[in-house]
């Protein structure tokens, strides 16, 4: 424990560069559930690929136990970096409304991917993780569906994105090439399974490849025996292949600013007001007390925050943008009487998530756009909140 320690505050001093002056006083972490099965039945999944697809242990959707290990994995890497930069007790734990964890209640893995978060975060200290009940959706995480964030037709997911260019669309052809032959390699000369033709209209996506593309990432993430990773035609490289079908997609999320900022808008003021050491609306406890505040969800709510608040990012050894337990991290800096935001990201690699070695995810420090100049390359908070004011209408989220 001591070694992960030392590795996770070496890798923030080196990132953000020391400055004795500035104090962190609390963090609000999103974190993205852990590994799961494909959100569909294998029944349902059988017409896309030419054999049976694996078993799993757990239901469709639901969080695996090895993908629980993969989150406390997660969980003491943040533990360790806060405790280093002294914001949460070495020993002990932290006082009455400290430690927070929120979770989408809409869904198993994300439920219990808060309370294992939490319990690993502060071991032994019986945090309690909250959340809403299924339905309605908790708009935290599934965004708010009010008038005020109504998204107009002009401005939908996928509308008005340009085509992709000649070396995207020469990427994206080869790793469909690369599933087809994963997945069903005889389907497009009448074989079993399904041929994934691109065709203009599609932007340069098969509507169904990106999920599949990750389906077979969570085989190998979840430790699966290789013969049952792609029905043995699939070893990390091919996942690599592949990716940048779930990656393509993602990303024209992420460039829909419009739309992501009113979708994670609820999300955004919780952020926002937990930073500030203010009540958050909507479940999660926060207030002057906190230090600690984890909310618990989904790749979207990674993809709308970065979209939202204009970060993008590019993983080493690791595919996915936005893997099972990835979280991103804002930490509200005090150098005098001024705050300061520091986005950082927390990531464990492909190889980690399969075999949850080294036992610390890494930590990359990201940036607000032109806005970098406090310390550890930070932003005000006053900045960063005009900002999102002059993007959301005043009663979004």
């Amino acid at each position: 424990m001591v070694r992960c320690l030392a590795l996770v505050l070496a890798l923030l001093l080196a990132a953000g560069g020391a400055d004795a002056a500035a104090k962190l006083e609390r963090v609000v972490t999103v974190m993205r559930h852990g590994i799961r099965p494909p959100t569909q039945s294998n029944a349902e999944l059988a017409r896309y690929a030419a054999q049976a697809w694996p078993d799993w242990p757990v239901a469709p959707g639901e969080l695996t136990p090895h993908g629980g290990e993969s989150v406390k994995l997660m969980g003491r890497t943040l533990r360790a970096a806060y405790v280093a930069r002294g914001l949460l007790p070495a020993k002990g734990c932290a006082g009455a409304g400290q430690v927070s964890v929120w979770a989408d209640g809409a869904d198993q893995r994300t439920r219990q991917t808060g309370v294992d978060l939490a319990a690993s975060v502060e071991p032994g200290c019986d945090v309690k993780t909250g959340w809403a009940a299924p339905r309605p959706r908790d708009p935290i995480f599934g965004g708010d569906d009010s008038k005020a964030c109504m998204i107009d037709a002009a401005h939908a997911y996928g509308t008005g994105l340009p085509p992709p260019s000649p070396a995207e669309l020469a990427r994206l052809e080869a790793a469909t090439a690369r599933l087809q032959a994963i997945m069903a390699p005889k389907a497009c000369d009448g074989g079993a399974g399904m041929c994934f033709k691109i065709s203009p209209a599609d932007k340069g996506l098969f509507p169904s490849t990106a999920g599949l593309a990750e389906d077979l990432l969570l085989e190998y993430a979840d430790g699966k025996p290789l013969t049952d990773v792609g029905w043995g035609r699939a070893r990390e490289a091919d996942i690599d292949a592949i990716m940048p079908l779930h990656e393509a997609g993602f990303a024209r999320l992420r460039d829909n600013v419009y739309a992501s900022a009113r979708r994670g808008a609820p999300m955004t003021r919780v952020i926002l007001a937990a930073l500030a050491g203010e009540p958050a609306k909507g479940g999660p406890q926060s207030g002057p007390a906190l230090r600690f505040l984890g909310l618990a969800g989904h790749d979207t709510n990674l993809v709308w925050m970065a979209s939202t608040f204009g970060f993008d990012w590019t993983l080493p050894n690791e595919p996915d943008s936005t893997a099972p337990s990835t979280a991103l991290a804002f930490e509200l800096w005090r150098d005098g009487a001024r705050r300061y935001v520091r986005p950082v990201l927390y990531y464990e690699t492909l190889d980690q998530l399969r075999t949850l070695k080294p036992a610390a995810a890494r930590a990359v420090p990201l940036t607000f756009k032109d806005c970098a100049s406090g310390p550890h390359g930070s932003c005000p908070l006053e900045t960063v909140k005009a900002r999102i004011d002059a993007l959301l209408p005043a009663d979004c989220g």
